[in-house]
């Protein structure tokens, strides 16, 4: 069983790696890694979401994201670059290899904030429309 994060769209959208170098505290450990907003192709866990059989955008993008004011800020300054006003697109997060049941939230761009962010990220199985 793996957790997956994906950003899905009508439309093909351009990567973007901003990730950096950052130290973390995990359970009073301080690890340096990278971290940071980043959409890349959905190849490894493609095959598995497919067989999750949920309804999803066609473009498909694995998504890094972090609880952090920097990555909201990179990815709603993605969105607004990239994604027209009115488009909407698709942020999940999966486990693969489960089948419980699916939350939504929709809401728009603007209304995005570190409390989403938090409650995207802790929320499995779930799905947040996000209009722009």
């Amino acid at each position: 069983m793996s957790c997956v994060y994906l950003l899905a769209a009508d439309r093909e959208l351009p990567l973007i790696d901003c990730q950096e170098f950052r130290v973390m505290t995990v359970r009073k450990t301080e690890i340096g890694m990278e971290a940071g907003f980043k959409l890349e192709p959905h190849q490894y866990y493609r095959r598995s979401v497919d067989e999750l059989g949920y309804p999803m955008k066609h473009y498909q993008y694995e998504l890094s994201l972090e609880a952090d004011e920097r990555d909201l800020d990179s990815l709603k300054r993605y969105l607004s670059q990239h994604v027209s006003p009115g488009e909407t697109v698709e942020l999940w997060h999966l486990w693969v290899g489960e089948h419980p049941r699916l939350v939504r939230f929709h809401g728009t761009l603007s209304d995005f904030d570190m409390d989403t962010v938090r409650q995207f990220l802790d929320t499995e199985q779930s799905c947040f429309t996000v209009t722009i």
